[in-house]
């Protein structure tokens, strides 16, 4: 039995991305394998970490942590879907070195963490500690702006500025279901 219900019929229709971690700004271009410089995976920036540790960008849900924890799918308040990839090729790693902090399902804030991982150990196994940020549904997105800083702080540096396009079910009263 449903115990509590929450209703929404308007939506946020934009979003604005904080950086996940600390360290250098890439623009996709400039990241080292051609899916995600050629934006066959999406529209987005990357960060090359200073640190190991992973915080969210923006107020939503962790929709999915990838079993090998190297790739967090994460879903805005406005239904902006956005993908954020710990390195490249981190997926052979088996998910040696990472260890999350949220799971799959669980309501997440600006800033807070999400998964911590060996940066050492990343830089020695994988093709790059470089990571990619980007939005994974390019039907959701009515305009874009990415800031180029040359460093970004975990939490705080402002990354990317999206406009939302409006969703037809807004008009519809929308309902999500918890229980206690």
């Amino acid at each position: 039995m449903f115990k509590k219900s929450f209703f929404s019929t308007k939506r946020k229709t934009e979003e604005i991305l904080i950086s996940p971690m600390t360290g250098r700004v890439l623009a996709m271009e400039d990241v080292p394998d051609p899916v995600f410089s050629n934006k066959k995976a999406g529209l987005g920036i990357a960060v090359d970490p200073e640190a190991g540790t992973v915080v969210s960008p923006i107020d939503g849900e962790l929709v999915h942590l990838f079993r090998t924890k190297h790739a967090l799918w994460i879903r805005g308040e406005s239904g902006l879907d956005i993908l954020i990839h710990i390195g490249l090729d981190t997926v052979y790693m088996q998910g040696e070195g990472f260890k999350a902090l949220a799971g799959s399902g669980e309501r997440v804030k600006t800033g807070q963490p999400l998964s911590e991982f060996s940066l050492d150990l990343v830089r020695k196994k994988a093709v790059s500690a470089i990571t990619p940020m980007f939005l994974i549904t390019p039907s959701q997105i009515e305009h874009a702006e990415i800031e180029l800083p040359d460093r970004a702080e975990m939490g705080v540096t402002p990354l990317m500025k999206v406009k939302v396009k409006p969703y037809a079910g807004d008009s519809v009263e929308r309902r999500v279901h918890h229980e206690d």
